[in-house]
């Protein structure tokens, strides 16, 4: 049997030495370089496209609750093994939180002829202990209206008689017309569902006539609407924030405006300076409390320090050069915060002149460095030098938009629940809920007893 041997390989010994190849061996040979390019190519491409996925989890806009939950993401800290857990519940000292004992409808007394256990009848009468029962009794009550129809003999039109506060008898009543709209707006039910939670209290319902119901008491509050409008252009500073939306699968702009009391959303289809003119109007001559976008560029702001850090944080993962960075923007903004609810008015103006030194000396450093992730945070940096320290000036003014982004946290929640609205008029109706909801939360006011003396 001949032995196989293995091909011999040649190569030169020097770069004067020449390799002599045939032409069947040279197309080989190009044949693989091309396949090699083609495959690098798209690995290339491949590699791109990934990058551009991963980067809508974990660009510096999205919070580290979306971060966590991210391809990839690295935990800062390693998960904790079961038998190092910490127990859980109150920590030793913890004072416990009792709730108030209500004031009784009705009281029962309760005793025993017998014990429980062994069915013994000798029992000894020891005392007394008091416990409460809260239980929701739900009836649904039908009332039928007999009403007197008459002509006008003046004009000839005719006449319905209405009930004693003014308004005509209607098919659902101003009770129900409120848990419908709640159940819709702050529980986020369907309208199928909202229909199946009718029918188990026997009232029959279908999703059409529900959305008549929801629409209803969003006209009725356009008065509301208004008020929180005029209050929002008379505020010293507002807090602002936008985000995508959908409308039939068409993606538009849902845009918040908020003060420490008041809460007004509206969904338009630009992200331009033209909603920001149409809600605060113009003339406005406060402060907004924003992120910086273009939009809300020739008023005065106050840039999201939130925002920078966290643009710092991210170059902080790439260099040396961005974690010294983020650890001296982190130092600044301890230095301007902290203390400052009792900060007098001087106090503010040293912290004005200190904070304006420390950022241009950061632009100076790190102005011309060109290390991964650096080059980004300073540009950053410069481009809102002027809006960076303006919550100095106003006391009371928060330094982050934290307030706007909670603003827009309910309606980013519905957005991920149910993927897009279907018509203008129903994100119209959608937005002004949530705006009046919202605001009489935000005063501290029943929205359930508000919303049925306005449909009232």
């Amino acid at each position: 049997m001949a032995a196989v041997l293995a091909p011999l390989r040649l190569t030169p010994e020097s770069e004067d030495d020449r390799i002599v190849v045939s032409k069947k061996g040279l197309r080989e040979l190009e044949r693989q370089a091309e396949e090699r390019a083609r495959e690098i190519e798209r690995l290339r491409r491949e590699n791109a496209e990934l990058r551009r996925r991963l980067r809508v989890h974990e660009n510096p806009n999205v919070p580290p609750s979306v971060r966590i939950h991210a391809p990839g993401f690295a935990r800062t800290r390693p998960l904790v093994p079961s038998d190092e857990r910490k127990k859980p519940g109150p920590k030793p000292g913890h004072e416990g939180v009792t709730r108030e004992p209500l004031t009784p409808d009705q009281r029962i007394a309760l005793t025993a002829s017998r014990c429980a256990k062994c069915h013994g009848e000798h029992l000894r009468f020891r005392g007394t202990e008091t416990r409460q029962e809260v239980e929701v009794v739900r009836k649904r009550v039908v009332t039928e209206y007999e009403q007197a129809v008459y002509d006008c003999l003046d004009c000839g039109a005719e006449v319905r008689p209405a009930l004693p506060s003014g308004r005509e008898p209607a098919g659902y009543g101003l009770q129900l017309q409120t848990e419908i709209v709640l159940g819709k707006v702050e529980e986020r039910l369907p309208y199928r569902k909202l229909e199946e939670r009718l029918a188990r209290e026997g009232i029959p319902s279908c999703p059409a006539t529900l959305q008549a119901v929801v629409w209803g008491a969003s006209e009725k509050l356009k008065g509301e609407e208004t008020a929180i409008l005029r209050r929002l252009r008379a505020s010293p500073w507002v807090h602002a924030d936008e985000s995508s939306y959908r409308i039939d699968g068409r993606k538009v702009w849902i845009w918040v405006f908020c003060t420490e009391v008041d809460l007004l959303l509206v969904i338009r289809p630009s992200r331009g300076r033209e909603v920001v003119e149409e809600v605060l109007g113009k003339e406005y001559t406060g402060q907004i409390v924003c992120d910086g976008w273009k939009g809300y560029l020739g008023w005065v702001l106050q840039r999201c320090w939130a925002h920078l850090l966290r643009y710092a944080k991210s170059g902080a993962e790439e260099s040396a050069e961005g974690k010294a960075l983020y650890a001296t923007l982190c130092e600044v903004y301890r230095q301007m915060t902290q203390g400052l609810g009792t900060a007098s008015p001087k106090a503010r103006a040293r912290r004005i002149t200190v904070g304006t030194k420390a950022l241009t000396r950061l632009l100076r450093r790190y102005g011309r460095n060109r290390s991964a992730g650096v080059e980004r945070v300073v540009t950053y940096l410069r481009n809102g030098m002027a809006g960076w320290l303006t919550f100095l000036e106003h006391p009371g003014m928060d330094a982050t938009n934290n307030r706007g982004e909670r603003g827009l946290r309910e309606a980013i929640v519905i957005r991920k629940i149910i993927g897009t609205l279907r018509n203008w008029r129903g994100a119209e109706a959608f937005a002004r809920l949530l705006s009046v909801l919202g605001t009489w939360k935000l005063r501290g006011e029943n929205p359930s007893a508000r919303l049925r003396a306005v449909l009232a």
